[in-house]
């Protein structure tokens, strides 16, 4: 399957988001796809806003009555349709042309608005009572108090939306990384939302970090349940206090393992530490915190490890301290660049 932009016709944004949709659950998408997809999802803000409405359908459906969703979608097209799959029964699941049926299918209907209304007469889709749009620029760190009490301390560089619902509260984590102090609530779950993961909680201290598709989840107290994969066969991982799990670009759920939380928290003190850290993964750790982001060119010091406690709050000056403890050189171009090579 191509991405819809290279094979579909349709222009409407509404009709290019529910193509993309169809495509990024297809079980077909590349690497090159969903650069694609990302760049079209950022060029204009009613993209984005129509992709959400997508994704908000879709989970709409999952509470409709299969004979019901059937029914629905026989309304547009006549033909046989596949019969969604229990997640729980992975040797159930259909062939590609099947997955890709169902999921045109359902796509279509959202942008068709039948989903959408049926969902809509059931209570299943409804609007939010308060959406908070949350941004940290680069180098800043700041705390948010939801309507419900629960408070968010945002890292640097993230970008989130808040929504709250009757019925739940929901947090799109876009990309960045946020501390969550959830106000227990067991008629009102809060859902984490980071790319293709998912977090699941009535009232507890987590984190999560989403970078370029790939996602880390940290339990400080309490418990959560994380869910990632094609949503034809997703996977879940309960944590508790002191675990963590991680989620790789192409949605493969790790292994629950005892998290370092001093260590990964160290941002909410102003602080970032490296212990035996790869230089690469530390440069790539400071540029979150920097307005241009340096570049290493040093390829056979990628792999130097190095250690040590430092100040989130002056990048610049860390990185100007690199040479003391590493065999590199600092170059800072007109251009404001900032490179880095070995001596």
């Amino acid at each position: 399957m191509k991405p819809p932009i290279d094979s579909s016709t349709a222009s409407e944004p509404g009709d290019l988001a529910a193509s993309w949709f169809a495509y990024l659950h297809s079980g077909e998408a590349t690497d090159e796809g969903r650069r694609m997809f990302e760049q079209w999802r950022q060029a204009h803000p009613e993209h984005d806003r129509q992709y959400r409405s997508v994704q908000q359908i879709w989970e709409a459906t999952l509470a409709i009555p299969e004979a019901e969703l059937r029914s629905v979608l026989a309304q547009r097209e006549p033909a046989v349709l596949p019969t969604r799959v229990s997640t729980a029964a992975p040797t159930a699941v259909p062939t590609n042309s099947g997955r890709r049926r169902l999921v045109w299918g359902l796509a279509g209907a959202c942008s068709a608005a039948l989903v959408g209304g049926i969902a809509l007469q059931g209570g299943w889709l409804a609007s939010p009572q308060h959406t908070i749009q949350i941004a940290t620029p680069r180098g800043k760190r700041q705390q948010v108090t939801l309507p419900d009490g629960s408070i968010l301390d945002v890292n640097t560089g993230t970008r989130a939306v808040a929504r709250m619902y009757a019925d739940k509260r929901v947090i799109e984590l876009q990309e960045g990384e946020i501390f969550f102090a959830v106000r227990h609530d067991a008629q009102q779950p809060f859902i984490v939302d980071a790319g293709a993961s998912r977090v699941v909680v009535t009232g507890t201290r987590f984190n999560v970090r989403h970078d370029a598709d790939a996602a880390r989840i940290s339990v400080e107290s309490g418990s959560v349940v994380v869910s990632s994969g094609p949503w034809w066969q997703r996977q879940s991982r309960a944590l508790t206090k002191g675990q963590g799990v991680d989620v790789s670009a192409d949605q493969t759920l790790g292994e629950v393992r005892p998290h370092d939380l001093h260590s990964l928290l160290a941002w909410q003190r102003g602080k970032v530490v490296f212990e035996n850290t790869p230089l690469a993964q530390a440069v790539a750790e400071i540029n979150r915190y920097l307005d241009q982001p340096a570049r290493l060119d040093a390829p056979a010091l990628r792999d130097h490890r190095i250690a040590g406690i430092f100040s989130v709050d002056d990048p610049e000056a860390l990185i100007d301290m690199l040479p003391e403890f590493v065999p590199v050189r600092v170059y800072r171009l007109l251009d404001g660049q900032i490179r880095i090579v070995a001596k």
